[in-house]
């Protein structure tokens, strides 16, 4: 069973909740690479994660949302976002940073780290995991863009495309990542995310803003 250091302050109940969304976690991973999602069942899962149904969908609600229902750091990140300027190039620079920070801490994590690859390899091949995580990523900004809106005093588009850059370049950093490990290469996620930095803001510089 893998175990996930504990945060500060974290209650008996959370602890054992997180550590069966772990195991729910590893035993869809196992299955869907064994067999592919489309072969897999809930039962299948819920019977290799030794917990009822019932629990399975409590906690995961799909089979596809299962490899995903651990990985909340990037959307509890957003929640960190300050009000430390009001125009969308000070809010940009701080979201970059709290997604990097939270992709350091992810680097940090080998068990985590390794969780993570293999979800973003089984993306590459599994449309409805794309879905799934393109789905949940949607519905998370969705919820979080009006509450940071707020908080720094700018308007919901600027917020939204704000959000859409980081988001997206921490996606990309995730899939190309994924593809080097595929291709046997071993790649520096820190690095990879660096890079897409640099590349994504060369690229929107040389476009320019349209008429």
């Amino acid at each position: 069973m893998e175990t996930a250091a504990a945060p500060a302050g974290e209650g008996l109940r959370e602890r054992r909740r997180r550590e069966t969304t772990l195991e729910i976690c590893q035993a869809a991973l196992d299955l869907f690479e064994q067999k592919g999602v489309a072969r897999t069942t809930v039962d299948e899962i819920a019977a290799r994660a030794g917990v009822s149904a019932r629990t399975f969908f409590r906690l995961a609600g799909t089979k596809e949302d299962a490899v995903f229902i651990d990985d909340e750091r990037f959307v509890s990140a957003l929640a960190e976002v300050g009000a430390d300027g009001d125009d969308i190039g000070t809010l940009t620079r701080a979201l970059r940073d709290v997604f990097a920070l939270e992709l350091a801490r992810l680097h940090a994590d080998a068990r985590a780290r390794e969780r993570f690859l293999r979800v973003r390899r089984l993306i590459g091949h599994e449309p409805s995991l794309l879905g799934a995580a393109i789905r949940r990523e949607t519905t998370s900004s969705d919820h979080f863009i009006p509450e940071i809106a707020a908080r720094v005093g700018l308007s919901e588009l600027p917020v939204r495309a704000a959000v859409g850059l980081a988001a997206l370049e921490m996606r990309t950093a995730l899939d190309e990542w994924a593809r080097r490990a595929d291709s046997g290469e071993t790649a520096d996620l820190l690095a990879v995310h660096r890079d897409v930095q640099r590349l994504l803001g060369a690229a929107a510089s040389a476009v320019g803003p349209q008429d």
